[in-house]
């Protein structure tokens, strides 16, 4: 691979050392590479977000890109270490179901992780991102075919989890769930905006809200639709499209997760009148 791109997606935190180490293991190894910080801020464990956040940003980066994925409540178990190659992408994670949101049958090869000779040389029980992901990464980087890494294993001996919550309650009202919040408090759903018919495709105010709409959540109600954050007056919670086209809510000025007392997995309700 000519200048590599490898991006990093975890639940270290910004404050402990974690992230630094497996920059420094990839580096030591592929010093070609380039490093891309997707995230380190990941609720701890939680593996539905990160799947949901792969899914909704792969499409960003270049092809050949490898993504280095460790949210790993499992690490030092008995579950297994994969690459996941697709079309354009390489993937490297634990098999905990953080891929599923990606895998096409079509498409993808898997590779289980169990040829130490691309392991740093001690590896740990508690740190496979350092130990077993980043050389692996690295190794790809500098050239190594992904069947170096370890036996093929095939999409139904992997494990994957449901997709978010999203269903039809009846005509007009759909179910969903808080998959996270952002650093500004503002909360993310499993409610895409086209699955309901709500759009903003035709509207050029930005002061324009859309009535006829009402989000439950938390046992707070939200009426209308906004465009964007302005259109809220200050201290206002506001329903509206994200920038990856998923119901969100916000407080104009404020945190809403924080406000709400919001945790992932609660429930959102859409409801549209006529």
């Amino acid at each position: 691979m000519k200048n590599p791109l490898i991006v990093l997606l975890s639940d270290f935190g910004e404050t402990d050392i974690y992230s630094g180490v497996v920059k420094g293991v990839i580096n030591s190894i592929c010093n070609d590479a380039h490093l891309v910080d997707l995230t380190h801020n990941i609720l701890p464990q939680n593996i539905k977000q990160a799947a949901f956040i792969l899914r909704n940003t792969v499409q960003y980066f270049a092809p050949e890109t490898i993504f280095v994925c460790v949210v790993d409540p499992g690490v030092g178990s008995e579950r297994k270490s994969i690459i996941l190659k697709t079309a354009k992408r390489y993937f490297i994670a634990p098999d905990n179901g953080l891929l599923s949101y990606i895998i096409c049958d079509d498409e993808c090869e898997i590779y289980e992780l169990n040829n130490s000779k691309y392991f740093l040389s001690d590896v740990s029980y508690t740190f496979h991102g350092r130990d077993v992901f980043a050389p692996v990464a690295a190794h790809l980087a500098n050239g190594t075919e992904i069947k170096n890494f370890g036996k093929l294993i095939k999409l139904k001996d992997i494990v994957t989890i449901p997709p978010p919550l999203f269903q039809k309650e009846a005509v007009h009202t759909w179910l969903g769930e808080v998959i996270y919040y952002d650093s500004f408090g503002n909360i993310i759903t499993s409610i895409q905006a086209k699955d309901i018919g709500a759009s903003f495709d035709s509207v050029q105010d930005d002061t324009l809200k859309t009535e006829g709409w009402r989000f439950e959540i938390s046992n707070h109600i939200i009426k209308g639709l906004k465009k964007t954050y302005s259109c809220a007056k200050p201290g206002e919670l506001l329903a509206y499209s994200g920038s990856f086209g998923f119901i969100e809510i916000a407080l104009r000025n404020g945190n809403a997760a924080q406000t709400l007392n919001i945790k992932s997995g609660d429930k959102i309700r859409a409801i549209k009148f006529n």
